[in-house]
């Protein structure tokens, strides 16, 4: 599989002080993945996204909790996430 798409991805954390504050966002930059547009239908429709954009996204590490993922300056949120053995594959709809 091939690599050659570059993806940020953005984790959301919440502090522990107790005061409801927002949560502050962790992004990492110029991941390497593989973007695979979702266009069938039986498969938007089992994920629930029907109406959105979606990617099926591969990357070659297992990653940590992901929340949203930005594209081409354009943030998507993970619906699913599947962690194989060697590599992490992420379900996102969203965008505009």
């Amino acid at each position: 599989m091939r690599y050659s798409d570059r993806i940020t991805l953005i984790r959301y954390s919440q502090d522990d002080d107790g005061l409801g504050d927002a949560p502050a966002s962790t992004k990492t930059e110029n991941v390497p993945c593989e973007l695979v547009p979702i266009t069938n239908v039986q498969d938007l429709e089992s994920f629930g996204l029907l109406s959105t954009n979606a990617y099926e996204i591969h990357l070659k590490n297992k990653v940590a909790l992901v929340n949203r993922v930005e594209i081409d300056g354009v943030e998507y949120t993970v619906n699913k996430t599947f962690l194989n053995r060697k590599s992490t594959v992420l379900i996102v709809s969203g965008g505009g």
